[in-house]
């Protein structure tokens, strides 16, 4: 019976099995190995995919000058090629009107999704402009207040009627009709009021759209734009099709025939023509085209239309501009005069927007609808008749009208029609009544109203800015990270940092099914452990659905410090893994697949982000290796064997051959002995002494072994034959190895040359299979061609050498079992591994690894920033802040 395990064992076992043991993060979508038949332009590996893990500053102006010069670039070649083909400029990347899959308009992800035809509205509100039909397939709003504004986690199916391009649209298309402005602005079917909330917050700064829109060519078709994505700046080119509410008429009529082209022309002209044709957002002239043309574009550069939907103003102005935003809480403001003096600055460092949070989708407070995003064009602190000063702030709300139930517009005090629009305040602040969305309202009421401002500071040529990536395994409890950056300010001033995270907006619904909130603190370097000692700032989310980045502004004195993050992390249970994602959409959505992996390899190609799949070709590389090692090992082995058997192959030829030049010598003593009977008599009495003695030594006990070992005996020493013989082996085997001769050569040598040793011979080893032949040497007479019987003794040596092979046989077939038991003791460890992480899997075990980075902007041109690891082992797992035990709420 299995001992029953104590309580904190089994909660250990618990947490342990809690936990992933592989923990780690997809960073390539397509790994290198698909690439391997493409242009080196195209790998992952490619320079421009990912970017210098050393952070280095630089002008905050240079990215910017950066992309706008490429996309000018881009626009002349495009130019160009259409002058030399006679053709309008048609997008390959976003071509709208060759996609039957509805890839430009919507995201990859569309389960349960919202359809929404061509007469209705998708927004963040669902009663979005007057006329207009809502959805009824399910409410657009989440079950917390204030989702509403953060992107949903159905889809939208849009509905357009028809595509056509500006001058079909059109009758006198123009970019842009008396400049760019903030009431030029409507929104459509597209739920991105929080995008249209910034571009009427920055719409009246002439500088600050003239950025975004780079280069154009109307007549081609063709316009590019560039846009801030994760702190860099990055361009795109469209053409100019535009969706359209209605069908054409040979569609929406198709039985009915026009022979003269009458209804055709009369449809076209009261449903296809001008801003009101269109489909998403538009302009308020009906021949101005800047705003549907930039909302395409801003679209492309996130894949679709869908994908602009719901979202936080200031992220847009960040988006837009380059800037950093801060959320203000209009209910934590501390002193109001110092908020109130940014607003009303005129020095062009900020711009502000609002949001207007409800308890729902439905909720209204004076006019002004919940959940929904608002533009400040203005701030002016004038007096009154009587001399009181009076704070008054411009707002206009991005749907540009009212709708059927009069919501929209500030309903209370200097709303339009209120009494405190006297004769003497609309000549003061030149306002005129009207339903376009614009209206004005105190500064009090304001803060009472909405309850977030976003606060945007603008950077110019004067700042530097430095940035530093990493990805960091976030724990489920709550705790410092084992990581932190260290920033180095040379010279004093005002330095604005930024902790912030990838833009999922460009590859939704591949965050993994983790959601993460930042938080960090600010601390002189080594002032305490774990963030406790003397903090300059602590910086948190204003609310948990705003969370892409967080930020502050502080004024730092020359020195090091210390930005030591803290990240929470929230598992969605029922999210879709990314592998789970590719291998669903791989055979059903291919080509926007290919599109959103693309993104998503993109924002993870940074400097600092471990190169996941860089790791495996790396094990990869590392096992071809080792088993190209082990493949040179064992042909070593196989060749030395076979050298080996060579060589005894080629000592039995030489002793073959030695053998038949020992019968030549023995014919010719026979003869010798023939020739001279005495002399023979004395010859064969000598050899038959000899023999016998010979065989009396050898069948003596004593011999000695090691002289047996090594093929001599004290009759052979000074036996010029045998070493005659001895010689020759050496000699043949010699040239059996290294010059392939044939073993009967030395036969017709003279027998002084046979025993005669070349310089460069070595005796053979000791531990050489010999067979020693011993011969009595010829009596001095003349030779005779009779012959008798030779005596002779031999002393046959054990084959040492062959025994030595078999040993080394043996100790390389060890080593091969041993290497093979290796290998398999490896294989079951993967395979161990593998059942285990398939384990996990089921289980689905905590697994959160979240990409951050840290911006430093200041004026100092050598500031800069390192990553480093903690110096001790409490600093990296401290389980409190401010030296107080984890909160109810972080």
């Amino acid at each position: 019976m299995p001992k029953k395990k104590s309580p904190q064992e089994q909660l250990s076992a618990f947490w342990s099995s809690f936990h992933s043991r592989s923990p780690g993060k997809v960073t390539s979508i397509f790994p290198r190995a698909l690439y391997a038949n493409l242009l080196p332009s195209l790998d992952a590996n490619h320079p421009k995919w990912r970017t210098n893990e050393h952070s280095t500053s630089r002008n905050a102006q240079e990215s910017y000058e950066a992309a706008a010069c490429e996309c000018r670039a881009r626009v002349r070649r495009i130019v160009r090629e259409c002058e030399r083909t006679n053709e309008k400029f048609t997008d390959p990347d976003f071509d709208i009107e060759r996609d039957p899959s509805n890839n430009c308009l919507n995201r990859l992800i569309r389960d349960d999704a919202q359809v929404v035809a061509n007469d209705q509205y998708i927004e963040d509100d669902p009663r979005a402009a007057p006329g207009m039909a809502t959805t009824t397939s399910r409410e657009f709003c989440d079950a917390k207040p204030g989702l509403q504004n953060c992107r949903p986690g159905a889809g939208v199916e849009y509905s357009f009627g028809s595509i056509h391009r500006v001058d079909w649209i059109f009758e006198n298309p123009q970019f842009t009709i008396n400049g760019f402005s903030s009431s030029d602005i409507k929104q459509g079917s597209a739920g991105d009021c929080w995008w249209l909330a910034a571009i009427a917050t920055i719409a009246h700064r002439r500088d600050l759209m003239d950025r975004v829109c780079v280069a154009r060519d109307e007549e081609c078709g063709v316009y590019g734009f560039v846009f801030q994505r994760d702190g860099e700046w990055v361009s795109t080119v469209i053409d100019d099709n535009l969706y359209l509410k209605m069908k054409d008429f040979s569609d929406y009529h198709a039985n009915v025939y026009d022979h003269t082209g009458h209804r055709s022309r009369t449809w076209r002209k009261r449903y296809q023509t001008g801003s009101e044709a269109l489909y998403f957002a538009r302009c308020d002239d009906p021949n101005e085209t800047w705003l549907p043309l930039l909302e395409k574009a801003f679209a492309k550069c996130h894949g679709d239309y869908e994908s602009l939907t719901g979202g936080w103003p200031g992220e847009a102005v960040e988006d837009m501009t380059g800037g950093v935003t801060t959320t203000v809480m209009s209910n934590r403001v501390l002193r109001r005069d110092k908020l109130w003096r940014e607003l009303a600055s005129t020095d062009g460092g900020f711009v502000f927007s609002l949001a207007a949070m409800g308890s729902s989708c439905y909720s209204e407070r004076n006019g002004i609808a919940m959940s929904h995003a608002y533009s400040i064009l203005q701030s002016r602190e004038e007096s009154d008749e009587e001399g009181r000063r009076v704070r008054l702030v411009k707002i206009r709300n991005p749907w540009g009208q009212r709708t059927e139930r009069g919501l929209g517009e500030w309903a209370g005090a200097w709303s339009d029609g209120s009494k405190e629009w006297t004769p003497y305040w609309l000549a003061k602040l030149g306002h005129e009544f009207g339903d376009d969305g614009i209206f004005w309202m105190s500064f009090d009421d304001m803060l009472q109203t909405f309850s977030h401002i976003h606060r945007t500071r603008l950077f110019d040529e004067r700042w530097t800015v430095v940035q530093r990536w990493t990805a960091a395994h976030v724990a489920w409890v709550t705790g410092y990270l084992q990581s932190k950056f260290v920033l180095e300010v040379k010279e004093a001033g005002l330095v604005v940092l930024v902790l912030a995270q990838l833009d999922d907006r460009y590859f939704e619904g591949f965050a993994g099914g983790y959601s993460y909130e930042l938080h960090f603190t600010l601390q002189k370097a080594g002032a305490g452990k774990g963030g406790q000692g003397d903090q300059i700032c602590r910086v948190r989310p204003a609310h948990e659905m705003e969370n892409r980045s967080v930020s502050c502004e502080v004024e730092l004195e020359a020195g090091r410090y210390e930005v030591l993050p803290i990240i929470t992390a929230t598992r969605e249970k029922d999210a879709l893994s990314v592998g789970d994602l590719v291998k669903k959409y791989a055979d059903v959505n291919p080509q926007k697949l290919r599109q959103v992996g693309m993104q998503y390899d993109l924002a993870h190609a940074k400097g600092g982000v471990p190169d996941e799949d860089g790791v495996l070709e790396s094990k990869k590389t590392e096992l071809k290796r080792k088993k190209a090692e082990k493949k040179k090992r064992m042909a070593d082995k196989k060749q030395k064997a076979k050298t080996e058997k060579q060589k005894q192959r080629a000592l039995k030829r030489a002793k073959r051959a030695m053998r038949k030049a020992k019968e030549a010598i023995d014919e010719a003593v026979n003869g010798n002995d023939s020739g001279d009977g005495v002399n023979g008599a004395q010859c064969r009495a000598t050899n038959t002494n000899t023999s016998t003695d010979t065989n009396g030594e050898q069948d003596k006990k004593d011999i000695d072994s090691s002289q047996a070992a090594k093929g001599i005996n004290d009759d052979t020493v000074d036996d010029p034959t045998s070493t005659a013989d001895s010689t020759a082996i050496e000699q043949e085997s010699k040239h059996n190895v290294d010059e392939h001769a044939k073993p009967t050569d030395d036969i017709a040598k003279p027998i002084d040359d046979i025993a005669k040793p070349a310089d460069d011979e070595t005796t053979p080893p000791a531990t050489a299979a010999v067979t020693t032949t011993l011969l009595t040497p010829p009596c001095q007479s003349p030779a005779s061609q009779s012959g008798g019987k030779e005596q002779e003794t031999t002393a046959t040596i054990q084959p040492a050498e062959t025994e030595a092979a078999t040993e080394t046989e043996k100790i390389d077939s060890e080593d091969s079992d041993s290497e093979s038991s290796s290998e398999s003791d490896t294989e079951s460890d993967t395979d161990s591994d593998s059942s285990h992480d398939s384990s996990d899997d089921a289980e689905t075990p905590w697994n959160a690894v979240c990409v951050i980075g840290l911006r430093v902007y200041a004026r100092d041109p050598y500031v800069s920033v390192s990553l480093v690891k903690p110096g001790d082992d409490f600093e990296g797992a401290a389980l409190s802040v401010d030296g107080a035990p984890a909160g109810a709420t972080m």
